[in-house]
């Protein structure tokens, strides 16, 4: 069955957009590459690549190829920068950095992935690099985890019905069933833990940020090298960031409602 386009969507647009995904993830290409690529007529690829350039959007480095500027990520991090949760949660991030001398972290949700939002770095040489606006799938990262636990039961059910939990590590939780029963001990305890899930020597323990609806979007985490982050170091930590989490979601919870 032939699927109708929505009377309301442009069809320009939607095409200059898979261009700008397809250099995202792709860095530099040719506008062979991108026609190809987008199976896009090779002139009129061109010509949403130059209005593209004209935006500011892609430029043409050396006058070969095309490329992002970092026109979106600007965008993206004013758009990051007027959240409120971040604003919120920022100190408590430097302090207990400072305390644990590790890496914190914070998350949001976004479908099946959690996207770094915020990170406030150890002071120590080694430790635990991951980008601002990472995205890691919810089943393998502590703080995917500690949100999906808290999040409605029907959608922790549908989540742990559904397939393809890539392992990426010899530790990531790739059964259902496995998935479900450790969502169980996280609600129990308050807390979740990533043991090398999702990167050999890496480990972190995260807890939910909750608002006046009763359910997480965020969530906060420590994370360091598995050589500092001993399985009683992360249950120590654990229990005083779910602490932390639960002073950060009464202030969440007051501002929504007052």
């Amino acid at each position: 069955m032939e699927k109708k386009t929505k009377y309301y969507q442009i069809g320009s647009l939607k095409k200059g957009i898979r261009i700008i995904d397809l250099l995202s993830k792709r860095g530099t290409l040719s506008l062979s590459e991108v026609s190809g690529e987008l199976k896009l007529d090779r002139s009129v690829c061109h010509r949403y690549l130059l209005t593209l350039r004209d935006l500011g959007l892609v430029s043409q480095p050396g006058g070969s190829g095309y490329r992002l500027t970092m026109a979106l990520f600007e965008m993206s991090m004013r758009m990051i920068n007027q959240l409120e949760i971040k604003k919120i949660v920022r100190p408590f991030m430097e302090d207990m950095s400072l305390q644990y001398r590790e890496t914190v972290n914070l998350g949001i949700k976004d479908g099946d992935q959690v996207v770094y939002l915020d990170k406030s770095e150890s002071t120590q040489l080694l430790r635990a690099e991951l980008a601002v606006g990472a995205r890691i799938p919810i089943y393998c990262t502590a703080l995917g985890k500690a949100i999906l636990a808290f999040r409605p039961e029907n959608e922790q059910v549908a989540f742990c019905s559904g397939s393809g939990f890539t392992a990426h590590t010899p530790r990531t939780i790739t059964s259902p069933k496995t998935l479900a029963r450790e969502l169980t001990a996280i609600r129990k305890r308050g807390f979740a833990v990533d043991d090398e899930e999702h990167f050999l020597g890496l480990r972190c323990v995260a807890a939910p940020l909750v608002d006046y609806s009763g359910f997480p979007n965020y969530s906060l985490s420590v994370a360091g090298p598995s050589s500092r982050l001993s399985t009683k170091r992360m249950m120590e930590i654990g229990s005083n960031l779910k602490n932390v989490c639960e002073r950060i979601s009464k202030i969440l919870g007051e501002i929504r409602t007052g």
